[in-house]
């Protein structure tokens, strides 16, 4: 009885000791936050931060607890090559949406899977949550807690860690093998934060990484190879209060999209797709002009990184798409001031324009933005120029612009590169713009426009950068590319400066332009570039940002409009490349007529080269330079022609729109054999490149032997030729024959009739006889070096076809490729019957031809039987 007396007496007491032990654990709680805050500096904002200085405490309030923030990962430092550079988000377009969750006495980081959605209370809603679960990014345990049940968490490893990922960036850029990662570590004890600014509606953290790397190279930009360093700029940011309103996207018009999943949406694959697109709205009602002024004005600051010589063209660029705003019922919508000095790039709160010094050009250009992924509000962009583009630096794309990458870039890309290029630029597009800047400078010094030496004219690169400018800008506005937009221009409106203002060079600043010269001996240029936004610009603006939906689903009706044309990476580039109107770097609306029109001009510039670089002093490498620039370009012009070819004409119009077309419609016979037979004369036929002994006499080595300078062309010190040029017919065959096109080329073939179609016996006939026309007839001539070259380089893939053909090479492509290679062998031996004249390398070449296709023709009979 006793025992049970004194049990219930301590039954009585515990509820007291609870209390108070519970009581001392707060006290002590409490009084722990005051001592671990007691020296820290406290940064007051959007969450609320205390750095001593090896701690970095977060103060979480419960009623900071499950509410959804984003959070962005942009690279502060950079190495300036190998894919690490300043100012490069990592999480491009999506910002993380997280928040912080309460488990078991520890905090958690977690990502949602904002993709997947469906209506709250709905059944559908419990399956999302069912099937879709949260990643924990980090964890943190609850130091203390004060009076307010403030929670304190260190989370200085969250910062001073891999939360974004950047190790496996790191792991790529000092790998000795293309593709696959190397060996780097994140090295903590050599890390640490170097700056936390914390704002009302975002707070900002800069850590310094640097990596072990375990690899015996590393990028010659980095001090010492051992020790990659990397610095981290995070951001985390409240999501719009009041979400915007989203704008559904259309397959007519060019935007970037934010695409949801919603399971309780009618549409049969459920997919939601939401334009990317600032919010902008009225502050009142329209003026007589039928415009607004706008509530929060679209506006771009020039960072102080922009050296002052450029700044008024970038500003010029930036406000010009205020004119296509204004089809959207906007007044004054975008504009550009200077970064204020206290401010920095990469807080959130400032869309910026900024200029990078890399060591090995990764872009040219870049314009990437960050959006709430909820909805597609585009909060944020961080513009990068690299100086490579402009100042014409060609130690770089010495090595990397081989001449027949012109064709390659085009055509041999994955489904997967082209998905990345579509967030930014091609890895040659610095590049390309060097070489159009040397192109500008020897024509108008060969017009007599400028003498040798002087530098190229200002109104050249003010509009090359106000172009390029209003090209990334748009990028952040939401605009994808448009590589159909400069058939919107007739050839002769190129160069009439007042349908340029009114239109466009080409209809939209999206495009991947060439620069638009003249034809030789023509006086004016009209514009390089586009001097504004284009009509296909303010189109497309309209649909996205005016403020009436409905009136934006009448907008997008208006695809088949003049002025309005579009197309984009997948169009423009790989397998899917169907349409010989929609490329890369030409201009006007007759894509063969055009490149004629410049071959010829670079045909001409050719002979001129010595006269045009050469001066007195000058090293002879300049020559060397420049013919690699021309034959390059000159390469450009080719391969559009190849599009015609097994092509159709493609278009995104919808049943019952105004002037609509059908998907595809033919391409006429007519100029499916024009292309043909440009390409037989501008690049197989025997006098199709002439280059003069006295200017490849001229083209000298670059000597220069020191870091940072590529002194060779392919591993040659003296230029390759015959490798360039059988490059160029090389992949212009393997084009025309590939088997993707071939089989096109029977779909035609029934979908237009036989009849308006160029057969792939009609293809490879006129072919074999460009190629082989020194013995196509008794009886017979030579055959030079490079006329060699390009026979064996079409045996190789004549002979592919008949014994080791892909799976996609049709069968009538076999039997065609076989009946050709017999009818050459015996034109061949017949030309081998004494009497002959040949010299002994063509007897050898044309002896070891015919064994080559007996062989082919022998493996390739026991194969098919």
């Amino acid at each position: 009885m006793k025992n049970i007396l004194l049990i219930a007496g301590l039954l009585l007491l515990l509820p007291g000791m609870v209390v108070a032990q519970k009581g001392e654990d707060d006290a002590e709680k409490e009084d722990k936050f005051a001592e671990l805050t007691k020296d820290a500096e406290h940064l007051e904002g959007f969450i609320d931060l205390y750095k001593t200085d090896e701690k970095l405490y977060m103060a979480v309030s419960k009623e900071d607890l499950n509410k959804e923030f984003l959070m962005n990962f942009e690279i502060a430092q950079g190495i300036g090559s190998s894919g690490l550079y300043g100012g490069t988000m990592l999480n491009i377009f999506e910002g993380l949406l997280v928040r912080l969750e309460k488990r078991e006495g520890k905090i958690f980081l977690v990502q949602l899977p904002h993709r997947y959605k469906a209506e709250k209370g709905t059944p559908e809603a419990k399956a999302v949550e069912l099937t879709y679960g949260n990643s924990v990014l980090e964890t943190a345990s609850i130091e203390a807690t004060n009076e307010d049940s403030v929670m304190l968490l260190d989370v200085y490893g969250w910062f001073v860690g891999d939360l974004s990922n950047i190790t496996q960036n790191v792991q790529f850029a000092v790998s000795s093998q293309p593709g696959q990662p190397g060996r780097a570590s994140l090295d903590k004890a050599k890390s640490y934060i170097k700056s936390i600014k914390s704002f009302p509606m975002n707070t900002n953290v800069t850590a310094s990484l640097t990596f072990n790397n375990a690899e015996l190279g590393a990028p010659r930009t980095v001090a010492d190879g051992r020790f990659i360093p990397v610095s981290i700029h995070y951001t985390m940011a409240a999501l719009p209060e009041d979400p915007m309103e989203p704008r559904m996207a259309d397959d007519r018009t060019g935007y970037f999209m934010t695409v949801h999943k919603d399971f309780s949406n009618d549409d049969d694959t459920f997919f939601q797709r939401y334009v990317n697109k600032w919010r902008l709205e009225c502050n009142g009602e329209p003026g007589a002009d039928g415009l607004c002024d706008p509530v929060k004005p679209i506006t771009y600051y020039i960072d102080h990184t922009v050296p002052e010589r450029y700044r008024e063209a970038m500003m010029e660029g930036v406000t010009e798409w205020s004119k296509a705003y204004e089809a959207a019922g906007f007044r004054n919508a975008v504009r550009a001031e200077m970064l204020p000095e206290d401010a920095e790039a990469e807080d959130i709160r400032y869309a910026t324009l900024r200029w990078n010094v890399s060591d090995q050009p990764g872009y040219g250009a870049i314009g990437p933005s960050v959006v709430d992924p909820r909805t597609g509000e585009i909060l944020d962009a961080d513009i990068l120029f690299e100086a490579n583009m402009l100042l014409g630096d060609k130690n770089e794309y010495r090595e990397m612009v081989e001449p027949r990458a012109a064709i390659d870039e085009i055509f041999n890309v994955t489904s997967e590169e082209i998905g990345q290029m579509k967030y930014g630029e091609t890895a040659s597009f610095f590049a390309e713009m060097s070489m159009q800047l040397d192109i500008v400078k020897s024509v108008l010094f060969a017009k007599g426009s400028m003498n040798l030496g002087d530098p190229v004219p200002k109104e050249f690169v003010d509009q090359a950068l106000r172009w390029v400018t209003m090209h990334e800008v748009g990028h952040t506005l939401g605009l994808r590319h448009n590589f159909r937009s400069s058939i919107d221009t007739p050839l002769d409106k190129l160069h009439n400066e007042e349908w340029a203002v009114e239109n466009g060079v080409f209809s939209s600043a999206m495009e991947y332009p060439t620069v638009n010269l003249s034809s030789e001996g023509e006086s004016a240029d009209g514009y390089y570039y586009n001097p504004s936004v284009g009509s296909y610009d303010r189109w497309v603006i309209s649909y996205g940002y005016t403020p009436d939906a409905e009136k934006a689903k009448e907008i997008a009706r208006q695809a088949a409009q003049p002025g309005h044309a579009y197309g984009t990476d997948e169009d423009a580039r790989g397998a899917g490349a169907v349409d010989p109107l929609i490329n890369v770097y030409d201009l006007g609306d007759d894509p063969l007529a055009w490149g004629k029109d410049r071959a010829q001009l670079l045909q001409g510039l050719i002979p001129e080269i010595p006269e045009i670089v050469l001066a007195d002093n000058m090293p002879y490498y300049e020559a060397t330079d420049l013919f690699n620039t021309y034959f390059f370009q000159y390469s450009r012009t080719l391969a559009p022609a190849i599009k015609y070819i097994g092509g159709q004409y493609q278009y995104r119009d919808h049943v019952g729109d105004p002037n609509g077309r059908m998907p595809f419609v033919a391409i006429p016979k007519a100029k499916q054999q024009e292309a043909l037979d440009m390409i037989i004369e501008y690049a197989l036929d025997a006098d199709a490149f002439e280059l003069p002994q006295d200017v490849f006499q001229q083209m000298g080595a670059n000597r220069w032997s020191h870091w940072g300078n590529s002194s060779t062309y392919g591993g040659r010190i003296d230029y390759p030729l015959h490798s360039q040029l059988v490059g160029i017919q090389s992949s212009l065959l393997s084009q025309l024959l590939n088997g993707t096109r071939l089989e096109r080329i029977r779909d035609t073939e029934m979908k237009f009739g036989a009849e308006n179609t160029v057969t792939i016996p009609e293809l490879m006939g006129t072919i074999t006889n460009a190629v082989w026309s020194e013995v196509w007839s008794a009886p017979g001539s030579n055959v030079n070096s490079n006329r060699r070259d390009l026979q064996r380089a079409y045996l190789d893939e004549m002979v592919e076809i008949v014994t080791d053909a892909p799976a996609n090479m049709p069968a009538d492509a076999r039997s065609v490729a076989r009946h050709q290679l017999t009818d050459l062998n015996q034109r061949i031996t017949r030309r081998l019957t004494p009497p002959y004249n040949f010299d002994a390398y063509t007897e050898a070449h044309l002896r070891e031809v015919s064994a080559r296709i007996e062989k082919a023709l022998e493996a390739g009979l026991s194969l098919e039987n």
